[in-house]
């Protein structure tokens, strides 16, 4: 009788672990809702070496890599107009070389970290002004991705010798409250990196891992300041234990909105000829994959116009309409 009371406890709590919504998503059928698609260019107002971008408003913000200006604000009503700001140096309105774009759900403004401060910009008809909020803890260290929350609640990137994640920290303090974590920052003997990359959207963070074909959704708890798991997917098996080799996922960046989110990837097995656009809901379920018609490298969503930029293209965006992909 014991051991038949042990077996049904044991049914029991299998069934409820298998009900769980935390169960990875393992199954991807993606020729059924794949579709080649080619995408229009257009061409960057001024020389930029694009290190990262966001979109603002009718804006999209780009900042340059080891070139000045280091940022072009770039007006899509009016494709021609644009504002350039920004030279390396220690002056009041210069930028040390660590400075770099702070992500967020702001339309009419923007932030960038730069040292012990975040300036806080509004760009308003052709002026651009700042305001500056000193931070107490005097270097963030590691961190190479931030998304503010609100003034002193942000997601960070932190990529150490030792140890790679996402936090959720009081960017004043430099306190972490909560993270996405591994110990070490890098598969087999320092060979292979541990890469990720994160967005934000409202209440939900996604993780994309990027050497190991595996994203992860999250809610971000603001009163208790934690991350809950919704729910992962992983359907080639894949794990820091066990990385994969061929046909790897590289995400390069993720896009989102109040319905869908969108992984940039390679996930191919010939990293570097061909790129995807995997859409996914908040649920989890994939509703389109779009094989792209170069390898591209990062993106960003402005009123349903993806913007992406192309590898081998330093001169141009190119542009991929979402509202005409049928996919509500």
């Amino acid at each position: 009788l014991t051991i038949f009371l042990c077996c049904i406890l044991l049914s029991s709590c299998n069934n409820l672990k298998t009900g769980n919504k935390n169960v990875p998503i393992t199954q991807i059928e993606w020729d059924n809702i794949t579709e080649r698609v080619t995408l229009e260019a257009i061409k960057l107002p001024t020389l930029c070496n694009i290190e990262n971008m966001a979109a603002l408003d009718s804006f999209i913000l780009l900042e340059n890599r080891l070139m000045e200006p280091c940022f072009v604000l770039w007006d899509r009503v009016n494709s021609e107009k644009f504002f350039s700001f920004g030279e390396d140096g220690n002056g009041p309105e210069d930028f040390l070389p660590t400075a770099m774009l702070v992500q967020s759900t702001e339309k009419n403004n923007f932030r960038i970290w730069n040292g012990n401060s975040i300036r806080k910009y509004q760009y308003k008809g052709d002026s651009l002004t700042f305001d500056t909020q000193k931070l107490d803890c005097p270097y963030v260290g590691f961190y190479q991705r931030f998304f503010a929350i609100n003034d002193t609640l942000y997601c960070g990137y932190k990529a150490s010798p030792h140890e790679t994640g996402i936090h959720l920290l009081n960017i004043n303090t430099g306190k972490s409250y909560d993270s996405i974590t591994v110990n070490e920052g890098y598969f087999d003997n320092k060979i292979m990196p541990y890469d990720l990359t994160f967005q934000v959207q409202q209440d939900k963070l996604v993780v994309g891992r990027i050497r190991f074909n595996q994203i992860e959704v999250y809610q971000i708890d603001r009163e208790k300041n934690k991350f809950n798991s919704l729910f992962t997917i992983n359907y080639k098996g894949d794990s820091p234990e066990n990385p994969i080799t061929d046909g790897a996922c590289y995400m390069k960046s993720i896009n989102t909105d109040n319905n869908f989110f969108y992984m940039l990837n390679q996930d191919t097995e010939h990293p570097g000829e061909e790129t995807y656009l995997d859409i996914f809901t908040w649920e989890g379920k994939p509703v389109k994959r779009l094989q792209l018609d170069a390898l591209y490298l990062d993106g960003v969503l402005l009123n349903n116009m993806l913007y992406l930029k192309k590898y081998t293209d330093d001169d141009n965006l190119y542009m991929l309409p979402l509202n005409l992909l049928q996919i509500l």
